[in-house]
This record gives C-alpha cells, structure tokens and sequence, in this order.
C-alpha cells in the first residue's frame, strides 16, 4: 500500500467515524492521518516548525508570568 492510499483510508475511517457520532475514535483516525500525512513532510522542515512552536509556547509562559 503505498502514502496516498494510506493517507486516503485513514482519511475515509476518520469521516466514517464521525458520520457515526463517534468522537473518541473519529479524534484518534485524523491524529493517525496527521501521523501518515507527516510522514512524508521532510525532516527539516517538521524539527523548523516543533522549533518555531516550542519558541512560541515559551513567549506565552512568559506573558503569563
């Protein structure tokens, strides 16, 4: 099975899930279609945005201080 198809299924599980009012399992399918989608994301570019958010989080604590 290759990304797309993958990316897709997931995709189609998370939607059913919700047309069912499943919430819990809908939430736990788009965070595993977030994981696959990611997966393809280069390497660099993911550690520039866990970066780039972890500097944000600490200006907020910052504030809040």
């Amino acid at each position: 099975m290759n990304h797309q198809q993958r990316l897709a299924e997931s995709a189609e599980r998370a939607k059913q899930a919700e047309a069912r009012g499943d919430e819990g399992l809908a939430a736990r399918e788009w965070r595993s279609y977030r994981f696959i989608r990611d997966a393809a994301r280069d390497p660099e570019e993911l550690l520039a945005e866990g970066i780039s958010l972890s500097m944000q989080a600490i200006e907020l604590a910052a504030a809040n201080r």
